[in-house]
């Protein structure tokens, strides 16, 4: 005995489109919520625990 499958059809294309959220120079001097550079954590590393 063969089920049948039902298969969805297929979204037709759209072209992709892109995206501008700013020059890379913008988008990596902003600061964080605490005033630091986005990314920056403590300057110096921890040596205990």
């Amino acid at each position: 005995m063969v089920k049948s499958v039902k298969r969805e059809t297929k979204k037709p294309y759209s072209k992709p489109t892109l995206t501008v959220y700013g020059t890379v120079r913008e988008l990596t001097q902003n600061r964080g919520s605490r005033g630091n550079l986005d990314g920056g954590g403590r300057l110096t590393p921890r040596t205990h625990v």
